[in-house]
């Protein structure tokens, strides 16, 4: 997602949900969101919850 700011800058915002009970699993914003800063949110939130079932 993302959005613009009144200096029209762009924030842009990563959102992880889990679909089946609508939670949202991460929410991480800022001006950029680099790939290293998504591979890092994944990986903990690897450590915190798993990896999904199936």
């Amino acid at each position: 997602m993302s959005d613009t700011l009144t200096d029209g800058r762009k924030l842009r915002v990563f959102n992880i949900l889990d679909d089946c009970n609508r939670e949202a699993l991460a929410v991480e914003a800022g001006l950029f969101y680099p790939a290293r800063a998504l591979v890092e949110t994944l990986e903990n939130l690897n450590k915190e919850i798993g990896e999904p079932s199936t």
